[in-house]
């Protein structure tokens, strides 16, 4: 937290405790990733804590405005569950919440199961797209049962987990096992009681991920006349400047392929220092030339099969979300097998010299006590060189050599095979922060959609595809009305708030093939692959509708509406830019026509831009 923010000191809560009776509130607890400190979401909490169900429902969406696109964490009272008539759905999309960035938090009871008709209603809610998460839990008595069955997006540790962790080996053994179950679930694990940087190490070491206490983060409000003693007192603006990891849907892979690298044809040349030292630095300079990451981890593999013969390897990337690695290079007969399994970072060897961070030789895979085999290959003596792949205090994967036989490779193979995993690491590093970098100057960084710098780059690409495919691209421009109104009336924050509930509309409604760019102010440009204009007109109109569910931030205008202009290319425009300029003018003739409509751009250039018919006398279409 930074040092602008502010307590709320106790004489400050004294004088508003009146003020807490009648008018309750909420704070917002941070789920800290343990990795790299960043916010994965923020959970409610009652102010006071005897605030009712309904209203702390009610009170968490109405914040929700501020907190996405981070999961906002919201328990749900059993009882409340249980209320046929209190529909949960329309409550959020009421405050036009995105359901994929809400998580329901139910208490783990062992002595009281959810009933069928419970379990129902969850599994409907996950259905609409929402999260799930079950709190309480004790890592040695998991209810397993629960969790198999609700599969939930997160499970919440008891605070007595985390504490009673660095000395006890077996409450160790039994969190890990937790770790593994849960995540092959699609589910991860959050600590709670993180209170000094020994137990987030503790928790850590084991797998566990995201963590909540307050050695991480204090909860913050942004009334302080509901804050409690621990509490900070922040400004609205603090969720638009923290940085946050955006939530992947549950069944999303690594975006990258698993390349399959043949092995060298002829054995690799001795080297002596000296070639070896000219030839790691040819390596690093060509490894740091490059920003794909695919591309990096291929040239590895290339330039081991160069210095040292290997019967197989394995490049692995450390995917944290689902706790487990991810081949990313697999090179040599039986490497296919790691294609069918779900591997935790801490399983096997490989999981175990990752854990330890440093580079390993192994002489007999067989005897190691962290020893598996891949399904449906034989035990045959072999060798093993296993290579954490660290960059700076980010782990990112293991590279695994492997040699037929015993104590087959040696101390110097070990340490180059160590000092190539190293450049290998800091150039998957570097591009890994270059394509981050990348993400962000081509985002908007108020509605996570798209900007006009990304527009102008992939532009050119979609019109490519679309003259090599055949099929259309449906442009809508979108603008808001009277949204000079909003901000002058209620303030930037309010608009600000307006544009981000607008966006999360925008995700809800357009396919994943789609594309969404904030052109500018309240402007939205919506790219639609393979449409038609009957096509765009049905996205417009699903977007009409569900603009106009979002609640208006002032009485200055009754509701939030939107004028959208509908094009086609190539029906519209020979050049992208001509259809992009077409739906605008549709979309002006739409606010001419009073706001809050559809318009579609006309195809001649006379009906579209009003010439004299003399002008146009052949009726030349802009196509």
């Amino acid at each position: 937290m930074g040092d602008s923010l502010k307590f709320a000191v106790m004489s400050d809560v004294s004088d508003h405790r009146s003020a807490n009776a009648a008018r309750p509130g909420i704070a917002l607890q941070p789920v800290i990733d343990l990795i790299d400190r960043v916010d994965l979401g923020y959970e409610a909490l009652p102010r006071p804590a005897n605030v009712a169900p309904r209203t702390l429902v009610a009170d968490a969406l109405r914040l929700a405005q501020h907190t996405g696109p981070a999961v906002l964490i919201v328990p749900l009272d059993r009882d409340l569950l249980a209320a046929e008539h209190f529909d949960l759905a329309a409550q959020a999309r009421s405050h036009a919440v995105n359901p994929g960035e809400l998580a329901w938090i139910i208490q783990s009871e062992i002595e009281s199961d959810l009933d069928e008709t419970a379990m129902r209603r969850l599994g409907e809610l996950r259905d609409l797209g929402f999260l799930l998460a079950v709190d309480g839990v004790l890592s040695p008595a998991l209810d397993r049962r629960l969790i198999a069955d609700l599969r939930p997006d997160f499970v919440f540790l008891e605070k007595s987990v985390a504490a009673g962790l660095e000395e006890n080996e077996v409450a160790k053994a039994h969190l890990a096992a937790a770790v593994v179950f849960v995540s092959r679930l699609g589910g991860r694990i959050v600590a709670r009681g993180i209170d000094s940087k020994a137990t987030a190490a503790a928790v850590a070491e084991v797998g566990v991920q995201y963590g909540v206490g307050p050695h991480l983060a204090h909860p913050l409000v942004i009334e302080a006349g509901v804050a409690e003693p621990t509490d900070e007192v922040v400004p609205v603006a603090w969720f638009q400047r923290r940085e946050v990891r955006v939530f992947r849907e549950r069944g999303d892979t690594l975006s990258a392929p698993i390349e399959m690298t043949p092995l060298p044809l002829a054995g690799a040349a001795p080297l002596d220092d000296r070639s070896f030292a000219r030839f790691l630095v040819d390596a690093a300079r060509t490894l740091q030339a490059e920003h794909d990451p695919e591309r990096i981890l291929q040239i590895a593999a290339e330039r081991i099969g160069q210095i040292m013969p290997f019967d197989r390897l394995a490049i692995f990337e450390a995917d944290w979300e689902r706790h487990r690695f991810k081949p990313r290079v697999l090179a040599g007969a039986g490497t296919e097998g790691f294609l069918e399994l779900n591997v935790s970072l801490n399983e096997g060897i490989t999981g175990w010299a990752f854990g330890r961070g440093q580079p390993y030789r192994c002489a007999d895979t067989d005897s190691h006590p962290a020893a598996s085999t891949i399904p449906g290959t034989a035990r045959e003596p072999e060798s093993l060189l296993a290579v954490p792949l660290v960059a700076g205090d980010q782990r990112l994967g293991v590279l695994d050599v492997w040699r037929d036989g015993l104590d087959a490779f040696t101390e110097e193979d070990l340490e180059r095979c160590a000092l190539l995993g190293f450049v290998t690491a800091a150039a998957w590093g570097n591009a890994q922060m270059y394509g981050e970098l990348e993400r962000r100057a081509l985002t908007d960084a108020l509605t996570g959609l798209f900007n006009i710098r990304w527009w102008r780059d992939m532009g050119p690409r979609v019109m490519a595809q679309s003259l090599r495919t055949g099929a259309g691209v449906g442009i809508l421009l979108m603008d808001l009305d009277h949204f000079k109104q909003v901000n002058d009336s209620a303030g930037h924050a309010a608009g600000d708030s307006v544009l981000r509930a607008v966006a999360r509309a925008v995700r809800r409604v357009v396919r994943d093939s789609d594309y969404a760019v904030r052109y500018g102010g309240e402007e939205f440009l919506i790219v639609l692959t393979n449409s038609t204009v009957d096509g765009a007109m049905r996205v417009a109109q699903a977007l009409q509708a569900a603009i106009t569910e979002l609640r208006s931030p002032t009485s200055a205008i009754e509701r939030v509406t939107a004028s959208i202009g509908v094009a086609v290319f190539p029906d519209h425009g020979a050049e992208l830019d001509d259809v992009v300029a077409a739906a605008d003018l549709a979309m002006y003739q739409a606010k001419r026509d009073g706001r809050d409509r559809i318009a579609v751009a006309p195809i001649s250039r006379r009906e579209l831009l009003g010439d004299d018919p003399s002008d146009d006398a052949s009726g030349e279409l802009l196509a």
